[in-house]
């Protein structure tokens, strides 16, 4: 990949989807890149995310090009203008950044022994009260940008889904906005739900 690819993926008007699986996408990815990975169907949950006048530009899996083209495209993602894969030098460029997941067992630990961290369960209204991890609030993935002003950006921030995945897309959100202390967590409530210090209400 040349300078002039990098500085062009740096501009602040691009926007960068990464097509990644969040196992990938979270140990390493370009700054304001949301993940919505090639598992990601459901279009009326990214509508809020993504600008379909800006010029965007793909992150994805080497061979996954064509796929993720398409995909996109279904989604509604309409003005795509390249298609790179993450490699090295994105890895050792200023551009770089990560987030961490946490297990569902780290997660019960926190929600009984952590009153700072807020517990986000992005998971849908129904979903939500058929059952939640004790001191989480609900915000629906949909709802998550709007939501987001109301949040503390230096707060510790955990956040998680039915399977990890839309929890990913949240995360990637909060941190192209300067959300630093942001976690996913990993395999979501179908983890969580089996943990057995788990207090669900």
């Amino acid at each position: 990949m040349t300078s002039e690819i990098l500085k062009k993926l740096s501009l602040p008007n691009l926007q960068i989807i990464d097509t990644r699986l969040p196992d990938f996408f979270e140990i390493g990815f370009l700054k304001s890149s949301l993940n919505i990975c090639l598992k990601f169907s459901e279009v009326e949950k990214i509508t809020s995310f993504i600008d379909n006048e800006k010029e965007t530009v793909i992150i994805c899996k080497e061979g996954s090009e064509n796929e993720s083209i398409q995909h996109l495209k279904q989604l509604g993602i309409k003005n795509i203008h390249g298609v790179f894969h993450f490699n090295d030098e994105m890895r050792s460029s200023k551009l770089f950044d990560m987030i961490i997941s946490i297990s569902s067992e780290e997660l019960v630990l926190d929600s009984l022994h952590n009153p700072k961290a807020i517990i986000i369960d992005s998971r849908t209204k129904e979903n939500f009260k058929s059952g939640k991890i004790h001191n989480a609030i609900n915000i629906p993935i949909n709802e998550i940008v709007t939501a987001s002003t109301k949040l503390i950006k230096n707060q510790e921030t955990l956040i998680y889904s039915n399977k990890g995945v839309t929890s990913m897309l949240a995360c990637s959100y909060l941190k192209t906005i300067g959300f630093a202390n942001v976690k996913n967590v990993w395999g979501g409530f179908e983890q969580i739900k089996n943990e057995p210090k788990a207090l669900i209400d």
